[in-house]
């Protein structure tokens, strides 16, 4: 399974994408700890960023044009997105269910028209149950990969990149105005289409920047790189400070288009382009001792599974502390009432637990992953056994892609 743009394995020539996807899912989980380290947070905040730099890494990727075929194109998109989707949903799905049965007790429940709750929420929302709430994303880049591969595909002789790119910042900027301003009153289902058009200009800044800007980018000296680094933490501590009221969240619930907490519409636009070219310019110019990193590669490769599964193992870790509780020794300030009722509960008797869960929500789905990688290739491992160890020995790995978006 390979989630393109923010999953599938990188070549040698994307490691400082690669790198840049493995900060940004990084940030996703420090951020749903409710900060545990926060990475030049207090000058640019994950939430002012993060989700439209997914889309901006997928863009770098994205070469469809006016002779792509389509249906092969959707189909490649179907298996490397909804088909991993609705795995780890359903691998989800499951883990809920016996974390709730656990921590309450009693078998959950499954209400009449439970299906076609979750169905609704998948299209609307785009995440079915709350312990996989990040995974909405999935479902706004497969929406969005697919209008634009079909806009590509009927203007891509006459298609210029800076006037889409223009076009689609005013259809970012009402998408913006819509859902702070009318939303209330409309209908679930315009989430999507506003979703898609809130995240089209990150995916063309992204195929901008590889044609155009990332040559230029990456010969600026170290000095020019810091200046740029500097002004850009300036822009962002001006527009956090010294604007009619002070905010530094430009979006926080997009699954839904809610938390715009800026009174401009403009806002989350330049949040993110700040946001995105300061950590850009800060990887292309620290970035290279992790370019070799089999860590980075593989937390890289398997963004996917560590935002579907990190909440989950929040909870589990959550399981484990609660079993201490009740049966060893009672862990102070722990709170058993509030984790039954809440799949956001955390441990709060120290500041310090916060690296407990990023731990757990990092490397917990990871090694459910690498779990899933030995046993794929187990076949191959043993078919190669016996015919006397010939060929390679690296495992097969089922998430195998290309970079092409």
């Amino acid at each position: 399974m390979a989630k393109n743009g923010i999953t599938e394995r990188r070549n040698k020539t994307n490691k400082k994408f690669m790198v840049l996807s493995a900060l940004g899912i990084f940030m996703v989980v420090d951020h749903h700890t409710f900060i545990t380290f926060n990475f030049f947070g207090d000058f640019i905040p994950y939430n002012s960023f993060f989700m439209p730099m997914f889309v901006f890494i997928s863009g770098y990727f994205n070469k469809v044009d006016s002779s792509t075929k389509l249906l092969p194109y959707i189909w490649k998109k179907i298996k490397s997105l909804l088909i991993p989707y609705i795995f780890l949903s359903a691998l989800a799905f499951g883990l809920q269910f016996l974390i709730d049965w656990y921590k309450t007790g009693e078998i959950p429940s499954v209400p009449d028209g439970y299906l076609k709750y979750l169905l609704e929420r998948a299209v609307t929302i785009g995440s079915s149950i709350s312990i996989a709430e990040p995974m909405w994303f999935v479902i706004s880049l497969f929406a969005v990969l697919l209008v634009y591969a079909l806009l590509k595909k009927c203007l891509g002789k006459i298609w210029n990149s800076f006037v889409a790119l223009g076009i689609f910042t005013c259809l970012h900027v009402l998408s913006v105005d819509y859902s702070m301003n009318l939303l209330e009153d409309a209908s679930p289902y315009i989430l999507l289409p506003l979703k898609i058009i809130f995240f089209l200009p990150f995916l063309e800044m992204g195929i901008i920047y590889r044609k155009y800007l990332e040559k230029k980018h990456e010969a600026m000296p170290a000095g020019a790189k810091i200046a740029l680094l500097l002004s850009l933490l300036i822009t962002n501590m001006v527009r956090m400070l010294y604007l009619p009221m002070p905010y530094d969240v430009a979006f926080d619930a997009l699954g839904e288009m809610m938390g715009f907490t800026s009174p401009f519409t403009i806002t989350p636009m330049v949040s993110s382009i700040v946001g995105i070219l300061f950590w850009l310019t800060l990887v292309d110019l620290v970035g290279k001792p992790f370019y070799e990193s089999r860590f980075v590669n593989y937390m890289s490769a398997n963004t996917f599974w560590i935002m579907g599964l990190h909440i989950a193992f929040f909870n589990i870790l959550n399981c484990i502390l609660m079993f201490i509780n009740n049966n060893l020794i009672e862990l102070r300030f722990f709170n058993v009432e509030f984790f039954q009722i809440t799949e956001w509960y955390f441990w709060d008797l120290s500041p310090n637990l916060k690296l407990l869960y990023l731990t757990a929500g990092i490397l917990g789905p990871l090694g459910l992953k690498w779990i899933y990688d030995m046993l794929f290739s187990l076949p191959a491992r043993i078919k190669r056994a016996g015919n006397g160890g010939e060929g390679s020995n690296e495992p097969e790995n089922p998430d195998k892609s290309g970079n092409e978006g």
